[in-house]
């Protein structure tokens, strides 16, 4: 086969139309661009095998490439832009799988030091990863899934001889609130530290940096299973009044799951983006919030959600921001001279958004409205139209707005129309 290698410009190009990294920053994804490497496998040739470990993860650039078990059975067949290898990426590092190339193939290799350090640094990175790896094999309630899938980070610990200086560096470095207490000898949980300790503890009693952890931590914590379920999580971080929960397995700690992974995988909700969108107060608010909806999406379609609810929760959102758009414009302008009636038309009509669409909307008048009620009308209809194109539902091509007078008319012209 042709030994093609991808320069860091074609690099770019080509990860800005892969999953998540064409979400990065432009300066992030010419520094990933720099890290990767370019892999060629012949037909029949084994990328790794599996309990092999893993150099890193593979994106598909061209060829085919069979991915099979334990047994030798193809579970899946992958091709361009799809990657693989992140199952074990994200657990221990060995391949899960066994993947081999169908046809000559050429992969982009992104390291695994490099991979970790996205999921770090970018929560939609991580979220695009650990929620798809949920997804595959669990239902989305947070109360049925096992603890073990909440787990977001390698298991980070010190030991009780450890400074409070070291276990804040430590915790800097490695972007984290707490560390567990572990012995060194049998590596079982003693305590807990957390930031909140090192100040109250630590800096609220002037105490020296010097001091061991076995002094300040919480000693004896509270701990899980990795087959508790998340409602256990809940329960017992309410009863302790704990931010922090350790997970032990047959006596060895195993991870920490916190408020901030509970918060992550409940991160993106249809429900919780329409309440946040009815206590926007301005514009830009909404602007930040519709943001998110690219996620959501990714979030619904990785959880094989049929298409119909995709886009009906997607309409919904769109619904709530013109509702909310509608008061904004009446709490600027006053209250309407006459009863109105907004309608939402093309995809939105039908309930059948996706993540791309222009608007088609119209106003339909009260036939009590006069010519002086008119530029009244006009200005909400441009407020509703320009606040949604900023919320990303871009203008009509055909002018199929309210904001166009012939779409803005009295239910009298609106008969005559469909008359007509």
């Amino acid at each position: 086969m042709v030994q093609t290698v991808l320069s860091r410009s074609e690099a770019v190009e080509f990860l800005e139309t892969v999953a998540p990294y064409n979400g990065l920053p432009a300066s992030q994804l010419s520094a990933l661009a720099e890290t990767v490497s370019t892999r060629h496998y012949s037909s029949g040739e084994f990328v790794y095998k599996i309990d092999a470990p893993l150099e890193g993860l593979h994106i598909i650039v061209s060829g085919t490439i069979d991915i099979s078990d334990r047994d030798g059975k193809r579970v899946s067949q992958l091709a361009k832009r799809q990657s693989f290898g992140e199952r074990g990426l994200l657990r221990d590092g060995k391949a899960s799988t066994t993947a081999r190339a169908k046809t000559d193939a050429v992969t982009l290799l992104i390291p695994a030091a490099t991979l970790h350090q996205l999921i770090k640094q970018f929560p939609a990175v991580a979220h695009y990863f650990y929620y798809g790896e949920r997804a595959r094999h669990q239902p989305g309630d947070l109360n049925s899934l096992r603890v073990r899938d909440l787990i977001t980070r390698k298991a980070i610990s010190c030991t009780p001889e450890t400074t409070a200086a070291g276990a804040a560096q430590t915790m800097r470095d490695q972007n984290i609130s707490c560390l567990a207490v572990v012995t060194a000898d049998t590596q079982k949980l003693v305590g807990m530290i957390t930031v909140r300790d090192l100040t109250f503890r630590v800096l609220a009693q002037a105490l020296d940096a010097s001091v061991p952890v076995r002094e300040v931590m919480t000693p004896n914590p509270p701990t899980l299973s990795p087959n508790a379920l998340g409602s256990d999580v809940l329960r017992t971080m309410m009863e302790h009044n704990i931010g922090h929960l350790a997970v032990i397995d047959r006596d060895q700690f195993s991870g920490i799951i916190t408020q901030t992974d509970l918060t992550r995988f409940q991160a993106v909700s249809s429900a919780l983006l329409i309440h946040d969108i009815s206590q926007a107060s301005s514009i830009e608010k909404m602007v930040g919030i519709t943001s998110t909806l690219p996620r959501l999406l990714v979030q619904m379609v990785a959880g094989q959600q049929r298409h119909e609810i995709v886009t009906r929760h997607i309409t919904d959102i769109t619904d709530a921001i013109t509702r909310r758009l509608l008061a904004m414009a009446e709490e600027h302008l006053g209250a309407p001279p006459v009863p109105y009636l907004w309608l939402a038309c093309g995809s939105q009509g039908r309930q059948e958004q996706t993540g791309v669409s222009d608007q088609d909307n119209c106003l339909f008048l009260d036939d009590r409205v006069t010519p002086d009620d008119m530029p009244y009308f006009e200005q909400l209809a441009r407020f509703v139209c320009d606040g949604l194109n900023a919320c990303g539902y871009v203008y009509c091509p055909g002018d199929m707005m309210a904001s166009n007078s012939r779409w803005r008319q009295p239910v009298s012209t609106w008969r005559n129309y469909f008359d007509t």
